[in-house]
């Protein structure tokens, strides 16, 4: 579960290696990750940082169009029928526009930090390589 995170965060770039040689199907959007997080007990804050660590690492990476952006799941208690969000679940988002085949990024210390801030906050319960509609130029 722990590499799953790492290699998550490599699909857009190294969509061939993580997916067989001859990559994912042409897209006429955007590739995205989209990942359902569990987030352990107490760690939202803390989850929520490692997405800002993330951005800020491709922003200064010189990956200035992607976008990365996590969404809090809104539920509801079956007694009370009150919504709220949840504690522990939240969807992220990982938008580029780059090409399927660009170089990937070099990973350092920095890259290494934000990924132990997600290992230690949270498990990813699933993840999928989409391709959405485009929203980056």
């Amino acid at each position: 579960m722990r590499n799953s995170i790492l290699l998550a965060a490599l699909a857009v770039l190294q969509v061939p290696s993580c997916f067989g040689q001859s990559g994912p199907p042409k897209c006429d959007g955007n590739y995205a990750i989209v990942r359902v997080s569990t987030i352990k007990p107490g760690m939202m804050e803390g989850f929520m940082a490692a997405v800002a660590a993330h951005k800020a690492w491709y922003r200064s990476h010189g990956f200035s169009d992607d976008i990365i952006v996590a969404s809090r799941v809104i539920t509801t208690d079956p007694q009370t029928k009150e919504m709220k969000y949840s504690d522990t679940q939240v969807v992220t988002y990982h938008i580029s526009p780059a090409s399927i085949s660009q170089t990937p990024p070099t990973h350092d210390a920095a890259w290494d930090a934000y990924v132990k801030q997600y290992r230690d906050t949270s498990d990813i319960a699933s993840q999928y390589l989409t391709c959405m509609p485009k929203l980056i130029p």
